[in-house]
């Protein structure tokens, strides 16, 4: 992995440090004159965030967010803290507009309808709209869902999907992963359509996973998933897209500590699996774009 890259390397002039900006703008003047980055999580969706068994937010996001709390603090020269804020699928733009967070780290979906409210960050991370069913249902492909009852989180890319290739399903809307998980085990509907990572997850947790299955193979729509921060303020999203490229350059160049939060959440001992060199190769995409950071533990 780390040769790819370092051929790709040699063809740039990579081996210089990212200078970032002077600070300005409302969003770093708040956290500049409290301390505090105020960030939405959301509590139903592992791994990328969720509570644990002593009720601590946590999950791949939350390390995402850590990595940039890190970095706001080393540019400032002061301690930053987080402000952790519960977000739901409905309010999490809201809050991002009416300045309630600085920021969002979750399993949230680019698109262009949302950039008009909003800005993203670079993506780190991808998945794709899947369906959870029973095993041996038959309801693999959009071709067969005529009449089935499919629940799905309203105003989400996975409705989004749904109406376009699954048009003669019956669409039941549910307010959570959880919500629309307990309907498919209660028998209610037929399926439950939603990020494939967070499918995997919802189905490695349960006693009775092999009941059940996740379809299509191929997702009916590919999902790519960034950090939102309010328009209009570069520095800060600057700030933000140099601690994830610095984290997926972690990955990419096997670096230890990029490693080690990747395999916490998608290591085969993960809380949910998923192939790092699949992955990698996405990271690579993205961190090509941004010049070469200098990273402590490799160079």
């Amino acid at each position: 992995m780390f040769k790819k890259i370092i051929q790709l390397g040699l063809s740039f002039s990579l081996i210089s440090t990212l200078q970032m900006p002077v600070f300005a703008g409302e969003i770093f003047n708040q956290i500049k004159t409290t301390g505090v980055i105020k960030a939405g999580y959301r509590e139903d969706t592992p791994p990328f965030a969720f509570v644990d068994s002593q009720g601590k937010p946590v999950g791949y996001s939350l390390d995402i967010l850590e990595l940039i709390r890190a970095h706001t603090q080393e540019e400032l020269r002061k301690p930053i803290t987080l402000e952790l804020i519960k977000i739901t699928p409905n309010n999490r733009f809201d809050k991002i507009k009416n300045g309630d967070i600085a920021i969002e780290c979750g399993s949230t979906t680019v698109t262009w309808e949302r950039e008009k409210i909003l800005d993203f960050s670079v993506s780190y991370f991808a998945s794709g709209t899947q369906m959870i069913v029973k095993k041996g249902s038959g309801f693999s492909n959009s071709n067969s869902l005529a009449g089935a009852k499919i629940a799905v989180i309203p105003q989400t890319t996975n409705e989004k999907a749904m109406k376009i290739f699954a048009k003669g399903a019956n669409l039941i809307p549910v307010s959570s992963e959880e919500e629309g998980w307990q309907k498919l085990q209660k028998g209610e509907i037929d399926g439950f359509a939603g990020d494939g990572i967070l499918l995997q997850s919802l189905k490695k947790q349960d006693d009775k996973s092999n009941d059940y299955e996740i379809v299509p193979e191929f997702p009916y729509m590919i999902e790519a998933y960034a950090c939102t921060v309010p328009e209009n303020e570069s520095q800060w999203r600057d700030i933000v897209n140099y601690s994830i490229v610095k984290f997926m350059q972690g990955v990419v160049t096997d670096t230890p500590s990029s490693i080690d939060i990747y395999d916490r959440w998608f290591g085969e001992k993960g809380n949910t699996p998923y192939p790092v060199e699949t992955m990698a190769d996405y990271f690579q995409g993205v961190a090509n774009g941004y010049e070469w950071i200098l990273i402590d533990e490799r160079y």
